[in-house]
């Protein structure tokens, strides 16, 4: 969760490996590099999604309009009529605990 085929790429040429050469090829240490080039400068997995959901809950504690609509389960951004109803169906799948300390 959090790289994509781009990112995978730029990562993989900073470690010295090409875009030609399959996985089955790559030897052990180039993959112990990528692994801690990843480590060191991304945020994947469990770290990204508290990340993101941290920014989300600065958003609502200041009331901002993303926070607001994020809070009421709306849609964000774009056309809200068909968009809306969507984010009605979902609204009981994703809330925010507001109450952090």
């Amino acid at each position: 969760f959090g790289l994509g085929q781009y990112t995978a790429l730029n990562i993989a040429e900073s470690c010295g490996i090409s875009r030609e050469m399959k996985v089955k090829y790559v030897k052990q240490q180039y993959i112990q590099k990528v692994a801690q080039h990843i480590e060191k400068n991304h945020l994947v997995g469990d770290q990204l999604k508290r990340s993101i959901r941290e920014n989300i809950l600065s958003l609502i504690a200041m009331k901002a309009n993303r926070g607001i609509r994020h809070e009421h389960g709306l849609s964000l951004y774009g056309r809200t009529h068909s968009n809306n109803r969507t984010a009605k169906k979902l609204r009981h799948i994703q809330m925010y605990d507001t109450s952090r300390q």
